[in-house]
């Protein structure tokens, strides 16, 4: 989230252009890298989850998240060194994305702890870490913008602050106990993602399709909407843009204990259906400038997929394969869908001049989940 939120500096500082949108397109090209590497990670740390246990596979993905981040800090900018640079945080992005494919195991991981009835509430505390992230990039950012020369090296400040607490996360893993769901399994799978690849293809095909809307969704709010308002960008907006996350982040956990009593489905259709008649009015706001009422009709929907999404695909696999299943399709979903959505927006508005047209490519990824979520049968 820093990343993304730091595009406008992070482009000009590693990939200079003439042209201000063509650097932050570069930039984006660049984020989006970082999510196309996460299905790798996916596959190397799934493999490690279901066959060695979730424990090991968090702890080794949380110490590649620290080191990649905090390295980005120490990156000379493109006037130093050149092409070198942007080859430098281009590899620290890969880096990135593959340890942040082994954290979707963080899902199976609360919900195998989680009781019957409480699944959804449980899954959603591991969606809500990424909105809990942003909130704290954030403020971050704020402070930062406040104590130091920012456009010229406070933005470095953040990534450095990162690294203790990805201490403070490694701690905390070594210590946590194994989970109960996998420490009952009498055999484990040897080959977990070639059983996955040949026994469950369906359910990998219905996770990405329900998981990739609360993806594009997801990255188009907290990333591409201060692309769209970067000119409006001022300190109240800033504060708006944290309540908002503060917020969402509530009405994530609503979402989530409601689909516990009603259905997951119910509650994600809801989702789908309010993300196709919405996406073109939020755009029309924001480019109008009629920022708050923007953020509020749009975190609705993105907060009713959030919330049950993780649970809905947990319990689409068997706890043999359940985190590769689930890391595959949620970082695939990632990696096409959400990582690419800030790119693909930026690019439409490129090709049609209208920044309202960004919007189709959220109504399209919510019909896509619709078929998805109408293939699951009881």
């Amino acid at each position: 989230m820093l990343f993304g939120h730091l595009i406008n500096i992070i482009g000009g500082v590693f990939f200079p252009s003439d042209d201000q949108l063509t650097s932050v397109l570069k930039a984006f090209g660049v984020f989006a890298v970082g999510f196309l590497m996460r299905p790798v990670g996916a596959a190397i740390f799934g493999h490690i989850g279901d066959k060695h246990g979730r424990r090991v596979a968090l702890l080794l993905s949380i110490i590649l998240m620290t080191l990649s981040t905090v390295l980005i800090a120490f990156v000379p900018g493109y006037q130093s060194i050149g092409i070198l640079a942007s080859m430098l945080v281009v590899c620290l992005r890969l880096l990135q994305g593959i340890s942040l494919g082994g954290e979707a195991g963080n899902a199976p991981f609360l919900i195998e702890h989680a009781p019957k009835n409480k699944k959804g509430f449980f899954g959603s505390i591991e969606v809500l870490s990424a909105i809990f992230g942003s909130v704290l990039s954030l403020i971050a950012v704020l402070i930062c913008k406040k104590v130091s020369d920012f456009e010229s090296w406070g933005w470095r400040l953040p990534f450095i602050f990162s690294l203790a607490m990805g201490l403070i996360s490694i701690y905390m893993r070594y210590i946590l106990d194994e989970s109960p769901e996998y420490k009952r399994q009498k055999n484990p799978s040897k080959l977990p993602l070639k059983e996955l690849l040949n026994n469950y293809k369906k359910p990998v095909l219905i996770s990405i399709g329900i998981d990739l809307v609360e993806n594009a969704s997801l990255y188009i709010y907290l990333v591409f909407f201060n692309v769209l308002t970067s000119t409006i960008n001022t300190y109240f907006n800033h504060i708006v843009e944290i309540l908002s996350q503060i917020a969402l982040g509530g009405l994530t956990i609503l979402f989530a204990i409601l689909s516990d009593k009603v259905g997951r489905e119910k509650v994600m259709k809801f989702a789908f259906i309010a993300f196709v008649i919405v996406s073109y009015p939020v755009f029309s706001m924001l480019c109008s400038g009629n920022y708050l009422l923007a953020h509020i009709l749009f975190i609705i929907p993105i907060a009713a997929s959030l919330g049950p999404v993780s649970a809905l695909m947990c319990e689409l696999f068997p706890t043999k394969v359940r985190y590769s299943g689930f890391g595959l399709s949620r970082n695939i979903a990632a990696g096409f869908f959400g990582g690419l959505a800030p790119f693909i927006c930026t690019t439409i508005i490129k090709v049609t001049g209208q920044e309202t047209s960004a919007s189709f490519y959220m109504i399209f990824c919510a019909l896509i989940g619709l078929v998805a979520i109408s293939q699951i049968k009881d």
